[in-house]
C-alpha cells in the first residue's frame, strides 16, 4: 500500500513559510531583475527576505509570484537562514490589475533619505553593533557605513547635511575636517559656487594632501631642530627665500661665502624645501619632474631638504651673484639715474615673472598630484558599470589605430594600472606575469558584446592613466585632450588643472627651464 502526499491547499489572506524553489514566478511587467546587485542578494542570505512575496494559486494548485519575483529569484538562488521565504496567498486577479498593480508597485516605490540611513546606521552603532556587524547586517557598503558614523559624530555636519540637502558623501567630507576652520571655510566656499560644488572632491583630496604635507614638514623642522639647527618655523618663510639662499650669496669681492662659515653669518637660518628625485641616484637632477621625454623612467618620490639662507644679505655684506658686487663708488656719469631706474625696472619684471611661473607650475602640479587620487577612485566607479558609455568605441579604434604609446606601453610592458582599476589582485609576484594574469582574469569577464568593450576600454584607459604625470598638464596632446573630455562627458567633474588638457594646444616647452629645482615646503 502507497501513499502519496496532498498538496498544500492555501487560503486567500493567510501568509505562508514556502520553500523559494518551489514557487513560480509569473508574468511580470518588470524585467530586469538585476540579478548582478550583490549588496541584495548578500541581505536576503544573512536576513532572509523580510517583506512577503504575494502570489496566488494557479491551475495546478501551485503558487505564482505576482509581486515579489525579484526576492523569490534571489532568495532561491542564495539560499535564506531559514531555507523558506514569506508568502501571502491572494486572490486571481484580472489581467489589467495584475499590470497595473505591477506598475504602481515599482514605479512609485521611493528611496529611503540618505539622512535616514545615516540615523538607523547611527542607532545601530549606540545599540553596541560592531561596524562589522552593520554591515553585515545591512549589506551596506563599508564606506557607506563610515560616512554614516563619520557624520553623526559631529553635530554640525550632520545639521549641514539636512539643511542643505547634501548627500551622505559629501557631508562626510565636512565631517572629516571639522577640526580645521581653515578647510571647512574652503569647503563652505565651494559649496555656494555652482561651479565648485561638484569638485568638492578634488578641493578634499587638496586638502588632505595638504594636511599631510603640513605634518610631515613640520616632523622634519622639529627633527632638525633636535640636532641644533637654526630651522624656521614654515609661517616664517621669507618670501623669494631662494634669493637668500647662502650657496648664491657673494661677497663685495664676489667670492662665494664658505660653507663653514654660514652657520656663523648674521642673519644665518635653514629652511625646508621638497625636493622630487628619482628612486635611481644616478637619474637626472630633482627638476625633472618637469621633463616630458622620459616618462618611463624610476617613479619620482618626495624628498625635504634644509636649505642654508641669509636672511638678511645687505646686512652681512652678501648680495645675489646675478646681482653683482653694490658699487663701492658712484656709477659713472654716464650711466644716468634714468638709465640706472630702467635696468632696475626691467630685471625686477624679468625676477617677477620667473617666479609667478614657479609658482604657477609648482601649484598645478601640486593640484594634478591631488586630483589623480580623485580621478583613479572615479575611473574605477565607470569601469565597474556595465553599460558603455558613449563613445567610448571611438576612443578605444583612436588608440589602436594611432598605435597611442601609453597603450603600445602597456602592451609590451604588462598593464601596470589595470588590476588595481578593475580591483583585481595578483595570485603571487607582480610586474609583467601579474599584468599577464591581469589580462587574462579581464578576458575572462569579456562573456558579453557590451562587456568585452568595457573591458578594451579598460585597458586603453588604465594604460593612459599609468603613463599619465605632472608633464600632462604642461604638454598635453590631442591624445590627452580626447581622454579628458570623454571623462568630463561620462560625468568626471574635472579640476582645474585637468581642464588644462581640453583648452587650445599650446607650446609650452620653455615651461621645462622655469620648473624650480625644488618645491616649496607650503607653511
Amino acid at each position: 500500500m502507497s501513499t502519496t502526499a496532498e498538496a498544500p491547499v492555501y487560503e486567500v489572506g493567510r501568509v505562508y513559510e514556502v520553500t523559494p524553489g518551489d514557487l513560480r514566478i509569473g508574468t511580470n511587467v518588470r524585467k530586469d531583475t538585476r540579478p548582478d546587485a550583490k549588496d541584495f542578494a548578500a541581505s536576503v542570505r544573512a536576513r532572509g527576505v523580510i517583506v512577503a512575496i504575494d502570489a496566488h494559486v494557479d491551475e495546478q494548485g501551485g503558487l505564482r509570484v505576482l509581486r515579489g519575483q525579484r526576492r523569490a529569484l534571489v532568495a532561491a538562488l542564495v539560499g535564506t537562514p531559514s531555507g523558506t521565504v514569506p508568502v501571502r496567498v491572494v486572490a486571481t486577479p484580472e489581467e489589467a490589475d495584475r499590470i497595473t498593480d505591477q506598475l504602481v508597485e515599482n514605479l512609485h516605490r521611493a528611496d529611503m533619505h540618505e539622512r535616514e540611513a545615516r540615523d538607523g546606521v547611527e542607532q545601530l552603532a549606540l545599540l553596541g553593533v560592531s561596524v562589522a556587524q552593520i554591515v553585515k547586517r545591512t549589506s551596506l557598503p563599508r564606506l557607506v557605513v563610515d560616512n554614516a558614523l563619520s557624520v553623526a559624530e559631529h553635530q554640525a555636519s550632520k545639521e549641514r547635511m539636512d539643511t542643505h540637502d547634501m548627500t551622505l558623501e559629501q557631508a562626510a567630507i565636512f565631517a572629516e575636517f571639522e577640526d580645521d576652520p581653515d578647510a571647512v571655510a574652503a569647503l563652505e566656499s565651494a559649496w555656494e559656487s555652482q561651479w565648485e560644488r561638484p569638485r568638492l572632491v578634488h578641493i578634499a583630496q587638496r586638502l588632505r594632501d595638504e594636511r599631510t604635507e603640513r605634518t610631515a614638514l613640520r616632523a622634519e623642522v622639529e627633527r632638525l631642530r633636535a640636532d641644533g639647527l637654526p630651522v624656521l618655523d614654515p609661517a616664517d618663510m621669507p618670501s623669494g627665500f631662494r634669493r637668500l639662499a647662502f650657496e648664491d650669496l657673494r661677497d663685495q669681492d664676489g667670492q662665494a661665502v664658505p660653507a663653514e662659515a654660514w652657520a656663523s653669518t648674521p642673519g644665518a637660518a635653514v629652511v625646508v624645501t621638497v625636493e622630487w628625485r628619482h628612486d635611481d641616484p644616478e637619474d637626472a637632477s630633482p627638476d625633472d619632474e618637469g621633463d616630458d621625454d622620459d616618462q618611463d623612467s624610476t617613479e619620482l618620490r618626495k624628498a625635504y631638504v634644509p636649505v642654508w639662507v641669509c636672511t638678511d644679505p645687505t646686512g652681512a655684506g652678501l648680495h645675489h651673484y646675478w646681482d653683482g658686487a653694490p658699487p663701492r663708488d658712484a656709477l659713472p656719469a654716464a650711466d644716468s639715474d634714468d638709465e640706472r631706474a630702467a635696468r632696475e625696472q626691467a630685471e625686477q619684471a624679468r625676477r617677477e615673472a620667473e617666479s609667478a611661473e614657479r609658482r604657477r607650475v609648482l601649484a598645478n602640479n601640486a593640484a594634478w598630484r591631488s586630483a589623480e587620487v580623485v580621478r583613479r577612485q572615479w575611473l574605477a566607479s565607470l569601469l565597474a558599470r556595465r553599460q558603455v558609455p558613449k563613445g567610448a568605441e571611438i576612443l578605444i579604434a583612436r588608440a589602436v589605430l594611432e598605435r597611442q604609446y601609453s597603450l603600445t606601453h602597456a602592451l609590451s610592458n604588462g598593464h601596470d594600472l589595470l588590476g588595481d582599476l578593475l580591483g583585481l589582485r595578483p595570485a603571487d609576484g607582480g610586474g609583467y606575469q601579474f599584468g599577464a594574469q591581469v589580462a587574462a582574469r579581464v578576458l575572462d569577464q569579456a562573456s558579453t558584446p557590451a562587456a568585452a568593450t568595457m573591458r578594451t576600454l579598460a585597458a586603453v584607459l588604465a594604460a593612459w592613466e599609468a603613463r599619465s604625470g605632472v608633464p600632462t598638464w604642461r604638454n598635453p596632446g590631442a591624445y590627452d585632450a580626447a581622454i579628458m573630455a570623454a571623462f568630463i562627458s561620462w560625468g568626471y567633474p574635472a579640476s582645474d588643472v585637468e581642464q588644462l588638457l581640453t583648452g587650445p594646444a599650446e607650446n609650452d616647452e620653455a615651461d621645462d627651464a622655469n620648473e624650480p629645482d625644488h618645491d616649496v615646503a607650503a607653511g
